[in-house]
């Protein structure tokens, strides 16, 4: 069933809102509300934060389409087997795919044309930044949360399966990637900022304008991968092992 906005939405978090309607993420997007590595705030919080008023946001909303989600948009609806899967296959293998190669612009256009746009060594910076972190964060997720979370899925299907005895709640780890996915937000904000909202000047070469569009790519599917992650994955699996 699709969401409906009324007196209580402002006290529903913003992760909430965007798990029950995934079309409310480019409203959010549009109006600078961060939904994924802030999603837990709630909409009146958010609101306060971005420096948006809460009418502007809320009619908005209401002005979406009253039609149902298709099952492809139902993330929150998705077996937590499943679901894990699709965030390996389709945002880490994403990450895999093409950190590389933005990388390899990145540094390109910075070195070609950081002397008329100083900015870019900022960019470059920031990037280099941002991937290392993220190629660590991958790594830790896949040997040390994604195969809990897996197991438990696993339990859920054959409750007579055994799980391994272990010392930690899966929110331990659950908690440090949250963390590590608030960091990831913050060099995206730089990136956004020292690109002017990845607005290409206006000689800019063909490598600069697609390295803009990479990194706009990049931010678009990274928000998607942290919001699937903070708002439905890791909450429906600290859910299951209770």
């Amino acid at each position: 069933m699709d969401m409906t906005f009324d007196f209580e939405t402002p006290a529903r978090t913003v992760g909430e809102i965007v798990a029950a309607d995934i079309r409310t993420a480019e409203v959010f997007k549009r109006l600078g509300i961060d939904f994924c590595c802030n999603g837990k705030r709630t909409l009146f919080e958010a609101c306060v934060r971005a420096d948006v008023p809460l009418k502007e946001v809320l009619d908005a909303l209401h002005k979406l389409p009253a039609e149902e989600r298709r099952s492809s948009e139902k993330f929150d609806q998705w077996e937590l087997g499943f679901l894990a899967d699709y965030v390996l296959t389709v945002h880490h293998g994403y990450l895999y795919d093409n950190l590389p190669f933005i990388e390899e612009l990145v540094v390109k256009v910075a070195a070609k044309h950081g002397d008329r746009y100083p900015t870019l060594y900022l960019v470059e910076q920031a990037y280099l930044a941002l991937k290392a972190d993220l190629l660590s964060h991958l790594q830790k997720e896949e040997i040390a949360l994604f195969p809990i979370i897996k197991e438990l899925a696993t339990a859920k299907r054959n409750p007579a399966a055994s799980l391994p005895v272990r010392p930690l709640s899966i929110k331990a780890p659950v908690d440090c990637m949250e963390h590590e996915h608030e960091y990831a937000g913050s060099l995206l904000f730089q990136l956004r900022e020292f690109t002017n909202d990845y607005t290409p000047p206006a000689d800019a070469c063909n490598s600069h304008r697609l390295m803009l569009t990479k990194l706009a790519e990049l931010e678009a599917d990274l928000m998607q991968h942290i919001h699937l992650e903070n708002n439905i994955l890791f909450p429906k699996a600290i859910a299951l092992e209770k």
